[in-house]
């Protein structure tokens, strides 16, 4: 009877190594998994390297998450091609191009302040004027494509202007004068030193910015508008003395949504409003500040 219920284990045994060596099932192989290496090693050297036939299928498996993986990130990159490469998540990769150039045109809403005292009492400003500013652009990207700062060369036409008392520049007072009015053209090159951040995109190929920094103005020419009839340019000896200082400096504070065409082009369209901080008036007694309100239409390439 012992020999016989030995010789019974050891067909059991056979039978469950058979059964394992031909299965291929994966809950099998994770049992497999789960004994120690010396067994392992044990059933290995008995049966040989593939006993339980799963060496071929783990391999399968690996290669097939490889090409899963590969897919995911084909996927991936195809997207953000798509989207000209700005991609759908909250953080845009890396630009193709560090510097974008461009060209401004920006149609402007020109005002100025007027606080006047001893000769120059009873000055106010007289009401707001359209000008134009035109120049080439530069956005440096210093992080991903999301962060850019921006600068250019501006040619900017300001209006400045004035209503005074009518005896303004005479000999003697005469209440009863009617009022004089100055106008003049001012011609100002301008240096931004802005940032521009970008958002996310709120449809396809088309981002939000906000834009802010400061402005460099070098005054190049002042242009009294009709001579004869402009109380500021007569009272002084004919128009021969300059009204307005040099420059100024202005913050910048701009929004807009930029539009990309391709990979390389880009149409931009916002507002900005410029805000001078130095008195731009050169009588002591005469103090002018410039406010603009400009609509940013810009082409990049």
């Amino acid at each position: 009877m012992k020999k016989v219920a030995g010789f019974g284990l050891i067909l059991v045994m056979l039978s469950v190594s058979c059964g394992w060596a031909q299965s291929t099932s994966p809950a099998l192989y994770q049992m497999r998994t789960k004994e120690s290496n010396a067994t392992d090693r044990r059933f290995r050297k008995i049966l040989g390297d593939n006993y339980d036939g799963q060496d071929k299928n783990r391999k399968e498996y690996d290669d097939d998450r490889k090409r899963r993986r590969k897919k995911q990130q084909q996927q991936t990159t195809g997207s953000q091609t798509d989207n000209n490469g700005y991609g759908s998540g909250p953080d845009y990769a890396w630009p193709t191009h560090l510097i974008e150039m461009g060209i401004r045109f920006a149609p402007s809403l020109n005002l100025n302040t007027a606080e006047g005292s001893g000769s120059y009492a009873g000055f106010r400003n007289n009401g707001a004027g359209v000008r134009m500013s035109v120049g080439p652009t530069l956005d440096y990207f210093f992080f991903k494509d999301r962060y850019a700062f921006s600068t250019g060369l501006f040619y900017t036409i300001k209006r400045s202007g004035f209503q005074m008392p009518g005896s303004f520049g005479e000999s003697r007072w005469n209440p009863g004068a009617p009022e004089k009015e100055s106008v003049y053209n001012l011609q100002y090159l301008q240096i931004p030193a802005t940032v521009k951040l970008f958002a996310n995109n709120i449809g396809p190929n088309m981002r939000l910015y906000v834009q802010t920094g400061g402005l460099l103005s070098l005054k190049l020419a002042e242009h009294a508008v009709e001579p004869t009839r402009n109380g500021l340019y007569m009272a002084e000896s004919g128009g021969t003395r300059r009204q307005y200082g040099f420059g100024d400096i202005e913050l910048l504070l701009g929004a807009g949504v930029q539009y990309r065409i391709n990979e390389n082009n880009a149409f931009n369209i916002g507002m900005s409003y410029q805000r001078g901080l130095i008195n731009v008036a050169r009588a002591n007694e005469l103090t002018s500040k410039n406010r603009v309100v400009s609509l940013d239409l810009g082409f990049k390439f």
